[in-house]
C-alpha cells in the first residue's frame, strides 16, 4: 500500500470512527431487547457471568456511584445497594441474594449481571453453545417506548427548519509508529463547534476552532465549512474558501432527507443500523425537564446495512491528489475494523415540552492498528525525508456536549462568491 494510499484510509477511517458507534467483540456477547451491546465488559466466574456496573448502567439508563466498598445503583427510582464481598444486596428495604458478591480489580466494580437485571425488571436468557447473555424488558416514559420517544422528537425537530448547534470536546491520543511512541505528535487536543442547519433546503455553516495546547505543539486554529445541495466549501486557516464535490452522492442526499423527513422511517433505518436505545433517568437543567436517552451502535449491523455509506465516503476522499482505488480502501478499512477496539456512548437530553433534542453528550474511545506494508521510500514525498511508518497505532478517548438553540431563526450562509469552483487537489 503506498504511502498516499495508507493516509487516506487513515483520514477515511478516522472520520468514521468520529461519526459512528462502534463495536468491540469479547468471549461473552450480551443482547439487550435484540439488539448486541458494543463492548459489554463480560466474564464468567464458575458459570455466573459478571459485568461492569459502568456498563450495567449504560444498558439500564441507570446511575451508578460507589462509596468506599459500598455501591449503589439507581434506576428510575429504585436503588439497588450492593457491598464487596457480600452475597446479599439490598433493594429499596429488601435483601437480593447474590451468587457471587460485587467485585472492584483494577478500579473497575463488577456485578452479576442476572442478579441485578432481574432486580431492575428484565428477564434474563443465557444460549451456553453461543456464550450470549440476553436482556429483555418493556420501558415506557408517559406510555413511549425509547423509540416512541425518538420518532416524536424527529418529527418535533423536522417541523423546526433550522437551527444552530454549539459544542466543545477534549480529545487525548496516543500516536505510536512501529512501535514508538511519537514524541511530536499531539497528545491533547481541545476544540470547539459552531453552527447552522436548514433541512429544506439543504444548507449547514460550521466553524470548528482547534485550541492551542500547552505543548505548543498546535497553534489555535480555526476551519470553516459551508454545503448546500450541490456543493461543499471549506476555508482553511490563512486561504480562502475551495470548493470540493459533496462528500455523498446527490442521491444519498435526498433518500436521507426523505428518511429523516418520516418519523417512523427514521426510527426504522435506526433500528436497522442496529442503534441500541434505553431510557436513563429523568433529569432538570436549567429549569427545564428532560426525558434522557441513552444510546450506541452494533457496528456489525451498521457495516451490514451501510456499505454504501462507506463506499461513498472513501470515493470521495479519494478524488483529490491520491486517485487510488476506492475498493482497496475499503478493504483496508474492514481489516483494520475487525481487529479494533472501539466503543461509542452518547446521552441525549430531550426537551420534556418542546420534544426538541436539546443537549447530546457523548464518549468515543478507540484503539486500532494500521498496517503499511508498502511504505514509501521515496524521499521527494515527504518534507522531512523519512520514510512512511510500516505500522501506526492510535489511541484515542474524547468527551463532550453539543447543544442545540436557535429554532427557526434566518439561515446565515457565509459569502462564497470568490471560491474555487474546482475541487481541492
Amino acid at each position: 500500500m503506498r504511502k498516499s494510499l495508507f493516509f487516506v484510509v487513515m483520514v477515511a477511517l478516522i472520520t468514521v470512527v468520529l461519526a459512528v458507534p462502534a463495536f468491540a467483540a469479547g468471549e461473552v456477547q450480551l443482547q439487550v431487547n435484540g439488539g448486541t451491546v458494543p463492548s459489554p465488559a463480560l466474564y464468567l466466574d464458575n458459570d455466573v457471568t459478571m459485568i461492569s456496573a459502568g456498563a450495567f448502567a449504560r444498558l439500564s439508563g441507570a446511575d451508578f456511584s460507589e462509596n468506599g466498598e459500598v455501591f449503589t445503583i439507581t434506576e428510575n427510582g429504585k436503588a439497588l445497594t450492593l457491598t464487596s464481598g457480600k452475597d446479599e444486596a439490598v433493594l429499596g428495604d429488601q435483601p437480593v441474594a447474590l451468587p457471587r458478591a460485587a467485585v472492584k480489580t483494577n478500579n473497575v466494580v463488577y456485578v452479576p449481571l442476572r442478579a441485578v437485571s432481574s432486580a431492575f425488571g428484565f428477564e434474563v436468557g443465557w444460549d451456553a453453545e453461543k456464550l450470549l447473555v440476553s436482556l429483555t424488558r418493556e420501558e415506557t416514559r408517559d406510555g413511549m417506548t425509547p423509540f416512541d420517544l425518538l420518532a416524536k422528537s424527529n418529527a418535533a425537530c423536522q417541523a423546526v427548519n433550522t437551527y444552530s448547534m454549539d459544542g466543545s470536546f477534549d480529545i487525548d491520543m496516543e500516536i505510536m509508529a512501529d512501535g514508538k511512541l511519537m514524541e511530536d505528535a499531539p497528545k491533547n487536543l481541545g476544540m470547539s463547534l459552531t453552527g447552522q442547519i436548514q433541512n429544506d433546503p439543504l444548507q449547514v455553516y460550521i466553524t470548528q476552532k482547534v485550541n492551542a495546547d500547552e505543548a505548543g505543539q498546535i497553534p489555535e486554529m480555526a476551519v470553516e465549512m459551508y454545503m448546500d445541495e450541490e456543493k461543499m466549501y471549506m476555508k482553511m486557516p490563512g486561504q480562502e474558501w475551495q470548493a470540493m464535490e459533496l462528500p455523498f452522492s446527490p442521491e444519498f442526499w435526498k433518500q436521507q432527507q426523505d428518511i429523516q423527513s418520516n418519523p417512523l422511517k427514521a426510527v426504522a433505518q435506526m433500528k436497522e443500523m442496529g442503534m441500541l436505545v434505553n431510557y436513563g433517568n429523568d433529569t432538570t437543567v436549567d429549569g427545564k425537564d428532560y426525558y434522557v436517552l441513552n444510546a450506541s451502535l452494533d457496528i456489525d449491523k451498521f457495516m451490514e446495512n451501510f456499505q454504501e455509506m462507506f463506499q461513498q465516503a472513501m470515493q470521495a476522499a479519494a478524488s483529490g491528489a491520491a486517485q487510488e482505488n476506492p475498493a482497496d480502501m475499503q478493504q483496508e478499512l474492514q481489516k483494520i475494523m475487525e481487529n479494533a477496539s472501539l466503543d461509542y456512548f452518547y446521552t441525549i437530553l430531550i426537551n420534556k415540552e418542546t420534544l426538541i433534542s436539546d443537549i447530546i453528550n457523548f464518549n468515543a474511545k478507540m484503539d486500532l492498528t494500521m498496517e503499511n506494508p508498502e511504505p514509501d521510500t521515496d524521499p521527494g514525498t515527504d518534507q522531512s525525508g523519512e520514510q512512511a511508518p510500516e505500522e501506526i497505532r492510535i489511541k484515542y478517548d474524547m468527551n463532550g456536549q453539543f447543544n442545540i438553540s436557535g429554532l427557526g431563526e434566518p439561515f446565515k450562509a457565509p459569502v462564497i462568491d470568490d471560491s474555487v469552483k474546482n475541487p481541492v487537489d
